[in-house]
């Protein structure tokens, strides 16, 4: 082999690894892209906490606070579905999520029914047809394959909200609930709804419109996504 051909040979190797190098270094610092999502806002309004305040407020509240507390994290880039007390339909927080394509998406909602005595938080996380797909060998192998690491990626992120919430409010936590949620119906995301608590319950309601409570539930929040992606 000529020199010249020697010195070709070695530029090409090299440049394969710098190349190769640059996308592992682009990829290790790619942000992760964190959707939240205050359910209800404008023409609806969700549920009366009182005469002035409504589930729209206090999701979109803690919604802000979170996008505050994230700021600063140089590895995550947080969006919210809305940012003011607009009306934002399910059709548009699916055409949001399709747009911004998240690597999580939280949506924060306030409890309601089961009687006065009901109360505490519930987090919800998609199954992705759990029981359809499960254990079916199909030529949308990959198609599966994200479906069970978006459900696996939920439950974890459920598991860490409530053991934080807990610690929060004490013997409050209702469980871990599985179920498709209506937002991300055919979607392909890793999901998870928070009940923040019941308005329908003399305590948690005092407790919802405690400006306090709103900065703290967003602080865990905040905390669980950072734990998730550390």
């Amino acid at each position: 082999m000529s020199d010249k051909k020697k010195i070709l040979l070695i530029m090409g190797i090299l440049i394969s690894l710098f190349t190769f190098a640059s996308g592992e270094l682009y990829a290790a610092g790619k942000k992760k892209i964190i959707l939240i999502d205050p359910a209800h806002g404008g023409k609806d309004p969700g549920l009366k906490l009182n005469k002035d305040v409504s589930e729209k407020d206090i999701t979109l509240t803690v919604a802000l606070l979170i996008k505050q507390a994230l700021a600063g994290e140089n590895n995550l880039e947080l969006y919210l579905t809305r940012e003011s007390d607009k009306t934002v339909d399910l059709k548009d927080r699916k055409e949001i999520i399709k747009k911004i394509k998240p690597d999580f998406f939280i949506s924060l909602h306030i409890n309601g029914g089961f009687g006065k005595e009901a109360s505490g938080f519930e987090i919800y996380y998609p199954g992705f047809n759990e029981d359809v797909v499960k254990g079916k060998k199909t030529t949308q192998d990959n198609t599966l394959q994200l479906k069970n690491k978006c459900r696996n990626e939920s439950l974890r992120m459920a598991k860490i909200i409530q053991e934080n919430m807990n610690v929060l409010f004490p013997r409050k936590g209702r469980g871990l609930r599985k179920a498709d949620l209506a937002v991300t119906e055919d979607l392909t995301v890793p999901a998870v709804s928070v009940e923040m608590g019941f308005a329908t319950n003399p305590e948690d309601k005092k407790k919802l419109l405690s400006v306090n409570t709103q900065t703290e539930i967003a602080k865990i929040l905040a905390e669980s996504i950072k734990s998730f992606y550390r």
